[in-house]
């Protein structure tokens, strides 16, 4: 028997996507000293913070989340399992919690360099096209750095589930939940039991629940896409009965629909239901507003792999392949979604560099038919104009390690405090601290805070400005009745840059190490 060929392509290219997501970080971890400690997030430390937030909360064995950066915690609900589960792991195995995301996020990474081939493989049967959007899906990002040197960051910087690069970059469940997101998605790709599909529906709606409504609407459009081709095919005659006799709902579509809902749609159920009706939560979801910028800022976000697949879209219509329907219902159908009238509507942009890389490479590979030497050019335009966004998202993580910059860094007494208030003070200690101390207390100790997220802080602008009164000393009144429903005061560098405390015998020094120093509140 043959020995089957090894396809290195995919191989390698996943090795460097690999390398490139790990890498800034095993620098980043090792460029502390003596002075300093690495906080774990090289983008987005706001919400790596709460991600670290939500763990602790499994670490202390809680099953049940309740809002980290509030003195209000309400009864919370069974909401993000996932950093639960893992904070569970973190204390069962011994690890730090840093080590445990980090962990996953980079087995995420693996997982989707694996469905991202897979699921290019099923949608083209031409081995350059596919080869071509997988390249292009993995380090796709936009021209945003046309913008970066007027102090404007466009989507492709910041918004991470958009891009598979950003998304490993970043945190686990971004790519966990992509890569189940292409298992349903994959043209030809049956669960072998019913049962399995239903799991994996359950793990996609606790990882990322817009995934699910975008996952279901786009197998929903390919369902009405199938349904009117039996029109066109066997005319308008009882179509309700032929489309049973066809079997549309027990076919591979219909089949991944059934069980993406059977598993996911309970889960969805509860959380809109415990979201709305515990009222802290509530809050918290009145202002988690995640608006889609302007059009012209999408296509910025998105070019220059926009630019060939709008071509790659129309030959695909043109010359349709039905497992091609798949990348044209993506990017219409993902389009509508991210600009309907919802709070919430950047949501829906999960992977949506995939279904444009699929389409771009179509693009791509009918100027390769053509001429060669044109489609190399062509390929070589396209990298040259997407590379430099994410080099500065690299390099710029780099240089801000090699700066210290606070966001990204705790000093060494600072972390020495936290440890000190995680041993030392009990579990509903209620900490005063600056807005950034306040984002590092839950992620650290698990105590709670008056202010620390802009959305997981329950009416956040108020009680942001209430922090900032009491170090800046004003509005006294208000600030005296933080002081007596407080446990003990935080105060260090980040807090002395928004004013001289004035700090009489009511406050006992019970930690200090260097300008760090923690007082009890009597």
């Amino acid at each position: 028997m043959p020995r089957q060929r090894v396809d290195w392509f995919p191989i390698i290219l996943g090795s460097l996507f690999l390398f490139v997501i790990l890498v800034p970080y095993i620098l980043a971890y090792n460029a502390g000293g003596e002075a300093y400690r690495f906080g774990g997030f090289l983008l987005n430390p706001l919400d790596g913070n709460s991600y670290l937030a939500k763990m602790y909360q499994g670490w202390q064995g809680s099953w049940r989340f309740t809002l980290p950066f509030t003195v209000e915690r309400g009864e919370g609900g069974y909401l993000f399992l996932f950093y639960l589960a893992l904070g569970h792991l973190a204390r069962v195995s011994g690890g730090s919690s840093h080590l445990i995301f980090h962990l996953f996020r980079i087995a995420g990474a693996a997982a989707l360099v694996f469905s991202l081939w897979l699921f290019f493989k099923r949608v083209f049967s031409r081995e350059r096209i596919h080869r071509l959007a997988f390249g292009l899906a993995l380090f796709g990002s936009g021209m945003g750095w046309l913008f970066s040197t007027q102090g404007t960051l466009s989507m492709d910087f910041w918004v991470a589930e958009g891009y598979p690069l950003l998304s490993a970059y970043a945190n686990p469940h971004f790519p966990l939940g992509t890569a189940i997101m292409l298992l349903f998605l994959a043209p030809g790709m049956l669960f072998r039991r019913m049962w399995m599909g239903v799991i994996f529906g359950i793990f996609l709606a606790i990882l990322m629940p817009f995934g699910v409504v975008l996952c279901s609407v786009i197998l929903a459009g390919l369902l009405v896409w199938e349904y009117v081709d039996i029109l066109r095919v066997h005319g308008r005659s009882d179509p309700s009965s032929r489309l049973v006799k066809n079997g549309l709902f027990r076919n591979e579509t219909g089949q991944k629909l059934i069980v993406l809902l059977a598993g996911s749609a309970p889960i969805l159920i509860y959380q809109v239901w415990i979201s709305s009706r515990d009222p802290v939560l509530a809050a918290w979801n009145a202002q988690n507003i995640t608006l889609t910028p302007q059009v012209w800022e999408l296509f910025i976000a998105y070019a220059p792999v926009l630019l060939v697949a709008i071509p790659g879209a129309y030959l695909t219509l043109k010359d349709l392949q039905p497992s091609c329907k798949v990348l044209l219902l993506w990017a219409g159908l993902g389009l509508l979604l991210l600009y309907m009238p919802w709070n919430l509507q950047r949501r829906f942009i999960t992977g949506y560099m995939i279904p444009l890389a699929g389409l771009g490479a179509i693009a791509l590979d009918r100027i390769f038919s053509w001429k060669r030497i044109a489609g190399l050019g062509a390929l070589a335009i396209i990298v040259v104009l997407m590379v430099p966004t994410n080099l500065i998202v690299l390099t710029g993580g780099i240089q801000a390690v090699e700066s210290k910059e606070e966001s990204l860094f705790l000093s060494e007494e600072e972390f020495q405090a936290l440890k000190w208030i995680e041993t030392n003070t009990d579990a509903g200690a209620v900490i005063l601290a600056s807005p950034e101390m306040g984002l590092l207390v839950p992620a650290y100790t698990g105590r709670s805070v008056w202010y620390g997220h802009p959305f997981e802080t329950p009416h956040a602008e108020r009680m942001q400005a209430r922090v900032l009164d009491f170090f800046a000393g004003i509005n006294i009144e208000q600030t005296n009745e933080m002081l007596q429903n407080s446990d003990y005061l935080f105060y260090g560098d980040r807090e002395r840059v928004l004013g001289e405390l004035q700090l009489d015998q009511s406050f006992d020094l019970v930690f200090e190490a260097g300008s760090t120093r923690i007082y009890h509140i009597k």
